[in-house]
């Protein structure tokens, strides 16, 4: 699911229990959270996600939100090797 950043301003007293900062090919990051157990990408009012240029500046824009628990998702060079059969890995995570 998606949230655009005009409804998430409407749950600034709600807790955000987990905040993931997707890297996306190690240049942008996007945002995904979770409210009342429920996963969002963080959209614009295009629906199209947001995609910021690091890590803090992800941090930044929920700084007024009371998030839980933060986590940094690098990207996995072998998931995007055409022809690379699927690891059932877990994805790496790097709690901030």
């Amino acid at each position: 699911m998606h949230m655009d950043t005009g409804e998430l301003k409407k749950h600034k007293h709600d807790t955000i229990s987990l905040l993931e900062i997707v890297s996306m090919e190690g240049r942008y990051y996007m945002a995904r959270f979770y409210l009342d157990g429920q996963g969002y990408v963080l959209t614009d009012a295009y629906d199209k996600p947001v995609m910021f240029t690091g890590a803090c500046a992800v941090r930044e824009y929920f700084h007024e939100y009371e998030v839980e628990h933060t986590d940094v998702i690098p990207p996995t060079g072998t998931d995007e090797m055409i022809g690379m059969p699927d690891s059932g890995s877990e994805t790496m995570r790097v709690p901030l």
